[in-house]
């Protein structure tokens, strides 16, 4: 479903590769999550998933089509079938819940309806739907800018739902909440990609949370793939290898 393939990218002025020859084949079904210390390119490879960094050397192929082959029109289509959330929720703080839930159909609508804020009612139905499924529907005319940390993430996934993703991703959607709201969060992240039958593919912090949920789990170091197996192989041993 989704592949990488000799995944390289050097920033400019850079001594070091951020990422150098990453290779992954992920399946639909899977939740998978990248662990990894600061800097080790988990940001940069979650990001090259979606075309939003273009590697130095590589490809991603979705659906067998290289994104990086593909003109502008053609990868903004290819991110509309990817979901993703941020660690900081790049939500619009002074408009509502509604209305930023409403922006995950941005991509597949004329220009000309996105400038003006024009939603039809089977639009708005279906966000509202979004919104009721991560337990929002009480706060769909606050201002996210009320809006706790936990429940600001939850209308990021809403927005990112809108879009009827095959692919999900997240790039530390938790890392900015505490521990019990971050546990619940996953268990939201659980049950939309089993209720969805998604690709889930999460960076994230906290190695009790990926232990926890993950069907896989990938961890980099200097920007090298050095763990690519199941949640229960990754030992006290692994974990010195990645951290220490």
């Amino acid at each position: 479903m989704l592949q990488v393939k000799n995944l390289n990218v050097i920033y400019p002025k850079a001594t070091e590769n951020a990422l150098s020859d990453v290779n992954i084949h992920f399946q639909k079904g899977e939740f998978v999550c990248i662990l990894g210390k600061s800097g080790a390119g988990k940001s940069t490879f979650i990001r090259c998933l979606n075309g939003l960094q273009r590697p130095t050397e590589g490809s991603v192929i979705l659906n067998d089509k290289n994104i990086f082959q593909l003109k502008e029109e053609e990868l903004r289509q290819v991110r509309v079938e990817m979901g993703m959330i941020f660690q900081h929720f790049n939500l619009i703080p002074r408009l509502s819940v509604m209305q930023n839930v409403l922006t995950g159909m941005f991509g597949k609508r004329p220009p000309i309806k996105n400038l003006f804020g024009i939603f039809s009612k089977e639009e708005k139905h279906l966000a509202l739907k979004m919104i009721e499924g991560v337990d929002l529907a009480q706060h769909k005319h606050k201002r996210v800018e009320a809006l706790s940390g936990g429940q600001k993430q939850r209308v990021a996934i809403a927005r990112a739902l809108l879009q009827n993703p095959k692919v999900f991703l997240g790039d530390e959607p938790v890392a900015s909440l505490d521990p019990g709201t971050a546990n619940r969060i996953f268990q939201l992240l659980q049950s939309i990609h089993n209720d969805y039958g998604l690709l889930t593919i999460i960076n994230v912090h906290d190695v009790i949370l990926a232990k926890k949920y993950a069907t896989r789990i990938i961890a980099l170091r200097e920007g090298k793939v050095i763990f690519d197996d199941d949640p229960e192989k990754f030992t006290d041993e692994v974990y010195n290898e990645v951290y220490l």
